[in-house]
């Protein structure tokens, strides 16, 4: 091997020097806005909370709060089956697979192989000879982690596999949720539909009073067209709440994973809510939310990136060794004294690369100001939702409570209705009219307990769990 000489050795220098200080001078980290979160967030909500009783020990145990052991067991199913959440949980292994991948690159790359040839010549003398030739050879590579760029690829494959994991965390909190509010609103709708068939046959036995005063001649047939189109309405009524039954049925079976064919069989009642929301809910139990937890690793994922993005415009050095032997005999393979090995230190350095590998750099650095307003949307959102729910628990209580009254004045006018339609007091409209707003009250009520209770479930999807 010829030695460099003098002039040689100091244009190699110069050259690494001149690309080392292209690095340097142009800043590998380059200046980036610094992004605020202009918003001022509360430790407390805004939003009125009814209970003035201390806020008890966070736990994930909200289903228990609904008081449905049967929906407890739907859940646990819906984990089990649910197609999204498998696909959530897929690509939660494909992350990790990912960051396995990332992970060798720390390490020495090892190849070997073993080969084995046999030649047959012949001479000028047309004498044939045949040659046996085995090889054994071994090859390492390792690119020496000067920058810790491999280390930050890894960390950040790393920080990825963690945001997946807790996607997978808010997806199950997210199909519970939405199995819960299915199931509630499947029973909502199972109340509507035997509110509306009890209608039906209070509207059928009017009528037949109405058919036997006109046959009478007590009324005349107006009274008893108005009657039967009653009748007719209400059949319209039932067969779209029905209708609206079986699509609530056929949803939730979907979400648990089985065929959607209107089997499951829901609760007869919706429940009431007597446990108030506990007073002085600290906002930090948002720190909690897979979502918000999930954006701030995929933050710290992006700014690694931008970092590799930095680094790779500097010089990169690896290492090179192989070895191997050489021989006529196969046993003679695993002899030392036919070893040959060789070791090689390479240094390189992107000399006319720079401006593609800068805008790369930005590109990341740009990506992370994304994944950073992302972040704090996210928490805003997050905020956003707690008070809507908080809010809205009030005005609910207030509309179930109004509706119940409301329901139980309109049933008792209903009755005087009838009694003194009866004895002519009154025309057949006014009877019609009291006995729909007694039945229309009472529908509202059943909806306005359901809507409670989905913005309880809703309350907790927002908080990330229980109180």
């Amino acid at each position: 091997m010829k030695f460099l000489s003098l002039g040689n050795k100091q244009l190699l220098l110069l050259i690494i020097s001149g690309a080392l200080s292209g690095c340097a001078g142009d800043s590998s980290r380059l200046p980036t806005e610094t992004l605020k979160l202009e918003v001022a967030l509360p430790t407390s909500w805004k939003a009125a909370q009814l209970s003035g009783t201390e806020s008890g020990e966070v736990s994930d145990g909200w289903l228990k709060e609904l008081q449905s052991p049967q929906l407890e067991k739907l859940v646990t199913e819906a984990f089990g089956h649910n197609h999204d959440l498998q696909i959530v949980a897929l690509k939660w292994k494909n992350a990790r697979e990912t960051a396995v991948i990332t992970s060798t690159d720390l390490h020495p790359t090892v190849d070997g192989g073993i080969s084995s040839k046999r030649t047959r010549s012949i001479s000028s003398t047309d004498t044939a000879s045949t040659i046996n030739r085995h090889q054994l050879e071994l090859s390492a590579v390792w690119e020496v982690d000067l920058w810790k760029r491999l280390s930050d690829q890894q960390r950040a494959a790393v920080t990825r596999e963690e945001a997946a994991a807790i996607d997978l965390k808010a997806a199950k909190l997210s199909l519970a949720a939405e199995v819960a509010r299915s199931w509630y609103a499947a029973i909502e709708s199972k109340q509507q539909v035997r509110l509306a068939r009890r209608r039906l046959t209070a509207d059928i036995e009017a009528l037949g009073v109405i058919e036997e005063r006109y046959h009478n001649g007590l009324v005349d047939a107006l009274d008893l067209h108005l009657a039967r189109s009653e009748v007719a309405t209400t059949e319209e009524r039932l067969t779209s709440k029905e209708m609206e039954q079986t699509r609530l049925l056929r949803q939730l079976e979907t979400l648990l994973g089985r065929y959607p064919a209107t089997e499951l069989m829901v609760a007869e009642q919706l429940p009431e809510i007597n446990n108030p929301i506990p007073a002085g809910l600290p906002s930090a139990l948002l720190e909690r939310r897979p979502d918000i937890a999930a954006s701030n690793k995929r933050m710290v994922a992006a700014e690694l990136d931008a970092e590799v993005a930095a680094r790779n415009r500097l010089p990169s050095f690896s290492l090179t060794a192989r070895g191997g032997t050489s021989s006529l005999e196969l046993h003679s393979l695993l002899d030392w004294d036919y070893l040959i090995w060789s070791l090689l230190g390479n240094l390189t350095q992107p000399l006319f690369q720079q401006e593609k590998l800068k805008a790369e750099e930005m590109l990341e650095k740009i990506g992370h100001q994304e994944a950073w307003i992302a972040h704090a949307q996210t928490i805003l959102i997050a905020f956003r939702e707690v008070e809507d729910a908080l809010a809205a628990d009030h005005y609910h209580q207030l509309r179930v409570a109004s509706l119940a009254r409301a329901t139980n004045e309109s049933h008792q006018a209903a009755i005087l209705a009838l009694g003194r339609y009866q004895n002519g007091l009154i025309d057949i409209l006014a009877l019609l009219d009291a006995k729909q707003r007694a039945y229309d009250h009472e529908s509202n009520r059943l909806q306005a307990v359901a809507d409670r209770i989905d913005n309880r479930i809703v309350l907790h999807l927002a908080l990330g769990g229980s109180f």
